[in-house]
């Protein structure tokens, strides 16, 4: 156990993989996007690449799959907890991204005539995939909606998964995650349309507290990554199975600090990088017409703003969260945030 806390990085609390893994998730998604944005194109290879970009969101959700069980774990967590769990998850990443709900407003993004109190109150609450005809105001929101419904479902079963012990559970995880598969349940925007990536991160979990044996999870992830790849996608089950891996074996104690940096605010970058890039592009394309040169701008003052963001707002709200004393149960622990 020693060894895995060693991991650490202390001056944030994290663990350098993850910290790693969400920068390399947050740049992936701002490249499809303002690729998107720009209508950025060089060749076909390059293209397939860039828009590939969106495996940084499975890449999000193995996160979370793995390091929500892991804080619930370092903290003894109990069923009694629950709504303290929620309320700390929510005081963390709700206002930054209701902040970035009204920067879609403020800069134009959307129309007001959209600023209705039905579609708000969606929004408000993760409600927009149950709700037949709603439309999320941006299209990355939907990811924050499958997140907030893992925190309930993990919140709730994390104390039976814990007490059947690993072995069961994982035979569990998997069985209702394949059966989710078979059964074709796919809509977007609800868990279990992608309930396999948090699987696989709790099956990281597991072996990075070594309630499983590293190689016998190792073994766990590969066959379960194969069946994903036979059954849905090649990459569907190579990204994965490529972000658990890494967690497990990445070794480095030290990060540098653009890798640090990257990582703090990819949750800022992933919530403004859309609306931002967007603004941006329409502001400058009379007078920037090479897209080889917007491209780059967009990512830089995306990137900039994120980090703006960041300490005006997300870093407030993180420390709110912590500073929450009649709920001192969840410290600050995040995936997309």
């Amino acid at each position: 156990m020693q060894a895995n806390y060693n991991l650490l990085d202390k001056s944030y609390n994290k663990i350098n993989s993850v910290t790693i893994l969400r920068g390399i998730a947050a740049l992936s998604v701002c490249f499809v996007h303002i690729g998107l944005v720009i209508n950025f194109h060089v060749n076909r290879l390059v293209d397939y690449i860039i828009m590939n970009g969106q495996q940084g969101v499975p890449i999000f959700f193995v996160i979370s799959g793995f390091i929500i069980p892991y804080s619930l774990y370092k903290k003894g967590y109990k069923l009694s907890d629950f709504f303290t769990f929620l309320i700390r998850r929510s005081v963390r990443i709700d206002p930054p991204y209701w902040c970035t709900v009204a920067l879609l407003f403020i800069i134009g993004g959307l129309p007001f005539s959209l600023l209705n109190l039905n579609l708000v109150v969606l929004h408000l609450f993760y409600l927009v995939p149950f709700v037949k005809g709603a439309q999320w105001y941006s299209s990355i929101f939907w990811t924050l909606s499958i997140e907030f419904q893992f925190y309930i479902l993990l919140g709730l079963f994390y104390p039976i998964l814990n007490r059947i012990g690993p072995n069961i559970s994982v035979i569990c995880l998997v069985s209702v995650s394949a059966l989710c598969i078979f059964m074709q349940f796919t809509y977007r925007g609800i868990i279990i349309s992608n309930l396999y990536d948090f699987v696989i991160g709790y099956i990281a979990f597991l072996g990075f507290i070594n309630k499983i044996t590293k190689n016998r999870t190792i073994i766990i992830l590969v066959l379960y990554a194969v069946f994903l790849m036979f059954e849905v996608s090649y990459i569907t089950g190579i990204i994965p199975l490529l972000t658990a891996l890494f967690i497990l074996l990445y070794k480095n104690n030290k990060l540098p600090n653009y890798i640090s940096f990257t990582g703090k605010i990819s949750y800022s970058l992933y919530l403004v990088h859309l609306p931002i890039s967007y603004f941006f592009a329409t502001l400058m394309h009379t007078f920037i017409t090479n897209n080889f040169i917007l491209y780059p701008l967009c990512l830089v003052v995306s990137i900039a703003f994120a980090y703006l963001f960041y300490r005006l707002i997300e870093k407030p709200s993180m420390d709110l969260s912590k500073n929450l004393k009649q709920f001192n149960f969840f410290k600050n622990s995040t995936t997309l945030g």
